[in-house]
């Protein structure tokens, strides 16, 4: 909404702000698509805290010598970017530890009535997740989804417990460009708004 000239305030609250506010933490989902039954995807486990999503763009500074201050279109040239979503989990499964730590059954271990893991040691292409993705609604009830494809968890594994204290664990997943897409230059993120009604 724009304002008519002579007509600003102090605040930025419009009859639309009741409507656009994110009042949960959002759920993280793993390997997300869009189905004709609606958006289908895994529940990459329980959080507590909250979660973060950052989409930076990463620039040069161009010096060109005369201008003392930024000069539009030449001293600030986007040479990049950069995607993630971060989780506190405060469910502890194979699976999400599998997806973490690049993990597989150590076959070699014998312990009756327990699965071992091991370190892989190398990432290979099965490791990426095909994307991983935040999800959920605003104040009027329409859903945002934000989907970071070829997501690889970066963040190192840290697990403090402490007595009558809920533990948690962070994950860090980063979205990377597929080389075989042939466009190295940008990430393909996606933010999805749903439109009509709630």
């Amino acid at each position: 909404m724009i304002m008519a000239a002579g007509a600003l305030k102090t605040h930025g609250i419009t009859t639309e702000t009741v409507k656009n506010m994110i009042l949960n933490a959002c759920a993280v989902y793993k390997n997300v698509k869009y189905e004709t039954s609606g958006w289908k995807g895994e529940p990459l486990g329980a959080t507590s805290g909250g979660t973060k999503f950052n989409w930076e763009k990463k620039w040069m500074d161009i010096e060109v010598d005369g201008a003392t201050v930024l000069v539009k279109g030449i001293s600030k040239q986007l040479v990049g970017e950069a995607a993630y979503i971060e989780a506190n989990m405060t469910e502890l499964t194979e699976q999400i530890l599998m997806d973490a730590l690049y993990l597989e059954k150590d076959t070699e271990a014998q312990h009756e009535g327990y699965t071992a893991y091991k370190s892989k040691g190398i990432i290979s292409e099965t490791d990426y997740l095909e994307n991983i993705a935040l999800f959920g609604t605003k104040s009027d009830g329409k859903k945002v989804l934000i989907i970071l494809p070829n997501a690889i968890c970066t963040e190192a594994f840290e697990l403090e417990t402490k007595n009558a204290e809920q533990s948690v664990f962070k994950v860090k997943f980063e979205s990377t460009a597929d080389p075989a897409s042939g466009n190295l230059n940008k990430l393909d993120v996606k933010i999805i708004f749903e439109n009509g009604g709630a």
